[in-house]
């Protein structure tokens, strides 16, 4: 497990900008609410996350295809942090 200092957490922001204007808006709000509260396994989950492509991240976020969400079990804790993140 990769621990994060906060290089390493800047870096984790440059790569919440996406090519999606609706993830965009969805990660920046995550990263103002709830980024710095996050643990190193959250963290780790969240630099996997960005690893996917802006579609499938959206819709992960979205729970539009159930079927997606058993394939990535470990991505569950951190998607749940950002769906929290919209209605604060």
């Amino acid at each position: 497990m990769q621990y994060f200092d906060d290089v390493a957490k800047r870096r984790i922001r440059w790569l919440t900008r996406r090519g999606l204007l609706e993830l965009d808006i969805i990660l920046g709000r995550f990263m103002s609410c709830a980024f710095d509260q996050l643990s190193d396994d959250d963290l780790n989950a969240f630099v996997a996350l960005m690893d996917l492509p802006d579609p499938e991240i959206l819709a992960l976020i979205n729970q539009s295809d159930q079927s997606e969400s058993y394939i990535y079990p470990q991505f569950e804790p951190v998607l749940e942090k950002i769906r929290q993140a919209q209605f604060l």
